[in-house]
């Protein structure tokens, strides 16, 4: 652990308090200082980017006749959320306060939104204090510099009757810290876990951020196949520097009344700080602690408006809850922890994230218990699958300070009398809860939702699993909240990597990777093939997406042709990392990183790497990340295998990530090998029943909890499927795959647009996503060898792409989607040989919580081939946004085959 650092904290100063906000200063008849200010127009430059410091502007309304109160359009400073408050805090609003804003870029009128009464959440001195006026929540409106105001009864009439002293809070977060977090090397965490037992500890990793390099162990499962005999083989290990990161948030050093942190069972989960999201220091009085945490709080923020959020925004929608929570009275934000449909988490209230702060999140009980809030309105929306692994995350890491059982129950004791701000529970009475329960179980809300509420037994249950301490997974290598593109051109041996932003890729970002490029390990030559496969993960755990590259034919310095090799590079520079290849097989032809994954197979918080080569029957290699590294081979054939697919999944829901891997063997069968992680690491587990293909995607498309198996089959000979190819789905279960329930699809399946015809190859690709927000992952499937009639002539391989959705019995035909460059709004036109769908990629590019498309093409144009963007909205895909990104758009070289492989 690193040192402890002492945290000074201060009350709110007036210029503090007044966020920088002009105005004059009114004493209420209540004591409570409020702040008036003149409406201030935009700046000049209006939607300019500077950098601006958070403000509140307080405009009060205006009282009309029979006690109604509003406030008629008017131009304001700018601003993203709005709150409504008033003086009486036992008072509240007759009816519904509604706002309309205009937005600061269009200058478009929003309608009129809701804003929905938000109780005092706080307990004793904090809560006497934030009691001083009643309010609602606040709703987040996007960049806005206009607002109206009303209350109105359900039948849209302005009602009377309002309590005194109402006003309208306009609250600008301000922009982002400047430059972001920055990597972090977590080579000595503050807040690291103590060493957990052995059942749950795999190799345990260096204190360096560069993995060591250990004498290569043999597969502790003696593999099906002996392997060939060869000269033993050193994984031949290049490094470049990782960037050191700021320090993590301070815990305030023990006292009489500040406890001394405590060590966890479970590995802390990377947390976005206060620092890092740009939280005000100017905190309203001192944090208080109970002695312990006895359950967590699962909440929802309840805004229909956070639903609408890309996860880009998060931070900032952060900064506009603070600001609500202290223009409430609140000391800090009253929520100890936030997560976003992303899987992004965050400080919440400050006083030591690794300590029992007591929080303001449910009055009467916010004493020794965690409340961890979800960005969102889940009467509405569907809990993400990635934001319910945050939450367990967090759980089981508070808990394992206390060695609790998250599935367990608890007798809380009401510390507050029953009635006040909608507490159930009578002061003093005692009441038995499962340890992790929603805020309506103690309170009169419907609060986390009545879609999330029915989740918390599985929050319960993935924390509780023996590898709940895994790294969790992330595409996003700028750690902006947003899943980032790669592209690989291993003809050209390079990768693109374009990163998300809220209106989709950001190619004016894109950065291009060579072995030439600066800070990546070796040199590039012709034939290395670098790029041929690619992956994210967190290798480091620092909470930024690392990418790792397969170079099947790099040759070593010993005369070993094709050896192969892997590349892992650290986000967010992409300028730093190491580079290994083959341990213990043959290598010559080995071609390693052929196919890579990565997941965190022995669950110590840090993702590792599982690579596979095609040479000598096939070859694979596991290395966890402090350097451990176990390999084999696939079969005891002596010719090579072909087209390796890896895809990495939970898929008996223990925690550890397990990987399958697919392959064409020497008699020309397709296989699909499953390996199971453990606390030990990867082993591998056994080829399956079902036959493989050329692709796989992993899922959850029953929505259950485990991961789920589609392979994608498009060739008859190798798959025994039907003769245009066809998609089979496997479900995961506590004991591995089961092919009770086993889904096959294809274009003669009822609702599947198209029809079978030889050669079409549907699934050479498939990518697994949701595109609809459904709660159901959904899968994205080429057929690039598809024929398309346009203009009365056939265009052979033109290519074209099945949407098909997952729901409660798994993938169906009903609903699915055919794409192609014939579809309206789509750019470009069917040919001959484009091969749309030679790689897809079903991911949420724009952060909004649904799945874009991605569509390869590398036909096009020759075989310089292209990118086709198609984004997923509300109203469904949208096809008339798609964009084309060309050789040009992408500065990859002529016939490179740009859209070869993609990824997510």
């Amino acid at each position: 652990m690193s040192p402890r650092r002492t945290h000074a904290y201060r009350p709110l100063s007036l210029r503090g308090r007044a966020w920088l906000t002009a105005g004059a200063v009114v004493l209420s008849t209540a004591g409570v200082v409020t702040y008036a200010t003149a409406d201030q127009p935009a700046p000049a430059d209006g939607r300019g980017g500077a950098e601006r410091e958070p403000t509140i502007r307080t405009v009060k309304l205006h009282s009309e006749s029979g006690g109604r109160k509003g406030l008629e359009r008017r131009t304001t400073g700018r601003f993203s959320a709005v709150l409504v408050t008033w003086d009486d805090p036992e008072a509240k609003a007759k009816g519904t306060p509604e706002v309309r804003t205009r937005d600061l870029e269009s200058g478009d009128w929003s309608p009129w939104q809701p804003l929905d009464t938000e109780p005092n959440q706080a307990d004793g001195a904090e809560g006497e204090r934030a009691a001083a006026r009643g309010g609602t929540g606040s709703l987040w409106t996007g960049d806005s510099d206009g607002i109206e105001v009303r209350v109105v009864t359900a039948d849209g009439e302005e009602a009377g009757g309002q309590p005194a002293g109402m006003d309208v809070k306009l609250l600008d977060p301000g922009t982002d810290p400047e430059g972001g977090p920055e990597p972090a090397a977590y080579a000595a965490d503050a807040t690291d876990p103590a060493t957990p037992p052995a059942t749950d500890q795999g190799t345990v990793p260096p204190t360096a951020d560069e993995p060591s390099a250990p004498e290569p162990t043999g597969v502790s499962d003696t593999p099906a196949t002996p392997e060939v005999p060869a000269t033993p083989e050193s994984p031949a290990i290049t490094q470049t520097p990782p960037v050191t990161s700021a320090p993590p948030s301070p815990t305030p050093s023990p006292t009489s009344t500040v406890p001394a942190p405590r060590p966890s069972t479970v590995v802390k989960p990377p947390v976005i700080t206060q620092a890092e999201w740009g939280a005000s220091t100017e905190y309203d009085g001192t944090p208080g602690y109970g002695t312990k945490i006895d359950a967590a709080v699962v909440h929802h923020t309840g805004m229909d408006s956070d639903n609408t959020l890309s996860c880009a925004q998060s931070r900032a929608r952060l900064r506009s809850i603070q600001q609500e929570h202290f223009a409430r009275g609140y000391y800090d934000i009253g929520y100890n922890f936030l997560v976003d449909r992303c899987g992004q988490i965050f400080e919440g209230r400050s006083g030591g994230m690794d300590l029992p702060v007591t929080g303001a999140h449910d009055v009467g009980f916010n004493t020794n218990t965690v409340g961890i809030s979800y960005l969102g309105n889940f009467e509405s929306a569907r809990p993400s699958r990635a934001a319910l692994d945050a939450i367990a995350r967090i759980v089981a890491w508070k808990f394992g300070m206390y060695g609790i059982d998250p599935t367990g129950k608890v007798t809380l004791t009401s510390g507050s009398p029953k009635g006040q701000d909608g507490n159930l529970v009578e002061k003093g009475t005692k009441i038995t809860l499962p340890r992790v329960f929603g805020h309506r179980d103690t309170n009169a809300t419907a609060c986390p939702g009545k879609n999330l509420y029915p989740k918390l037994s599985r929050i319960a249950a993935l924390a509780k699993t023996p590898g709940i301490s895994h790294a969790l997974p992330t595409s996003d290598y700028d750690r902006d909240g947003i899943t980032d593109l790669v592209a690989g051109v291993p003809k050209a041996n390079g990768v693109r990597v374009v990163p998300g932003g809220v209106d989709g890729p950001v190619t004016a970002k894109k950065a291009t990777l060579t072995q030439n490029s600066p800070g990546v390990p070796g040199s590039s030559e012709s034939g290395d093939a670098f790029g041929t496969a690619t992956a994210w993960g967190d290798n480091n755990g620092d909470g930024y997406a690392d990418l790792v590259i397969g170079s099947p034919g790099e040759d070593d310095t010993d005369g070993h042709a094709d050896r192969g090799s892997v590349t892992v590079l650290y986000g967010p520079g992409l300028a730093s990392g190491y580079s290994y290849t083959t341990t213990g097989v043959t290598a010559t032809g080995a071609k390693l990183g052929s196919a890579v994954a990565v997941g965190d197979f022995n669950a110590d918080g840090k993702a590792d790497v599982f690579s596979a080569g095609t040479g000598k029957g096939g070859n694979y290699n596991v290395r966890l990340r402090g350097g451990a590294t176990t390999y084999g081979t696939l079969t005891s054939a002596t010719g090579p295998v072909a087209y390796l697919d890896a895809a990495t999944g939970d898929f008996n829901r223990d925690g550890y990530a397990d990987v399958a891997l697919n392959y064409r063997d020497t008699g020309g069968t397709g296989r699909v090998v499953r390996f199971a992680g453990s606390a030990s690491g990867l082993t591998k587990a056994g080829v399956i029943s079902v036959k493989g293909g050329r692709s796989l995607a992993v899922g959850d498309f029953n929505g259950n909890g485990y991961d789920d198996l589609v392979i994608g089959q498009p060739v008859a000979a190798e798959s025994g499927g039907v003769s245009g190819g066809q998609l089979t789905m496997l479900f995961g279960t506590s004991s591995g795959f089961t092919t009770t329930g086993m889904k096959v699809i294809h274009q003669n399946t009822a609702s599947v647009p198209g029809g079978n015809e030889s050669g079409d190859a549907l699934g050479t690709s498939v990518s697994a996503g949701d595109y609809d927000a459904d709660g159901y992952t959904d899968v994205l499937a080429g057929a690039p060898g598809e024929d398309l009639t346009r203009d009365g002539a056939n265009r052979a391989d033109a290519g074209n792409a099945l949407l098909l959705k997952g729901g409660s019995a798994g993938l169906t035909g009903s609903g699915s989607v055919a794409v192609s460059q014939d579809t309206s709004g789509v750019p470009g036109s069917t040919e001959t040989g484009d091969r749309l769908g030679s790689a897809v990629a079903l991911a949420d590019l724009s952060g909004y919580g649904r799945a874009d498309l991605t569509l390869g093409a590398d036909g096009e144009d020759g075989t310089d081939g292209v990118l086709i963007h198609v984004p997923s909205g509300s109203r469904g895909l949208g096809f008339a946004d798609s964009v084309l990104y060309s050789r040009t758009t992408l500065g990859t070289p002529s016939d490179a085959r740009l859209g070869q492989t993609l990824t997510p």
